[in-house]
């Protein structure tokens, strides 16, 4: 295998998991107690497929399919049964919002650094074109991961209270 080879597979692994993501995010904003969290999941699911869209069109211009081997990677199945899991075992509803925000946001860290490795990547390969839509993509995923954040922080505060109530 060669740089490019590499290059090319790990954005086919990206590719894989931004559509798994985009097809589960939707149902797991159904999930969600707090509206700002349900939304803010279904806006990204749109974000993801314009993601998705992005890396299709890098691997065209590296003369690859978008497909790879065409199954998403261990870690990104893991991170969307663990999602789904804890959306399903928690009942308190402020707690099921934090569960699927630790989820959503584990997905987001994973694409974080897969955004940034592709994106060094393509600078290195010299395809500025590449790196500059990879670049977009990172800067939307860190946004989202904010999003994620500072939806999270008064969710903590009401299940703090919530609980201080019960005891």
């Amino acid at each position: 295998m060669n740089y490019r080879q590499l290059m090319i597979e790990e954005l086919q692994d990206l590719y894989q998991a931004e559509t798994e993501q985009a097809s589960q995010l939707p149902q797991l904003a159904a999930q969600a107690n707090d509206e700002a969290l349900r939304t803010a999941l279904q806006e990204h699911a749109s974000e993801t497929e314009a993601q998705a869209l992005r890396i299709r069109q890098i691997l065209e211009m590296a003369g690859a399919a978008p497909g790879g081997a065409g199954e998403v990677t261990p870690g990104v199945k893991g991170l969307v049964a663990e999602a789904h899991m804890k959306g399903e075992q928690v009942r308190d509803p402020f707690l099921k919002d934090l569960a699927l925000i630790a989820a959503a946001q584990k997905m987001e860290h994973y694409e974080l650094a897969c955004y940034g490795t592709a994106r060094a990547t393509a600078r290195t390969a010299g395809m500025d074109e590449a790196a500059r839509l990879l670049q977009v993509s990172l800067d939307e995923e860190e946004a989202a991961d904010k999003r994620l954040t500072d939806i999270a922080l008064p969710i903590h505060k009401q299940a703090a209270q919530s609980m201080a109530s019960m005891a």
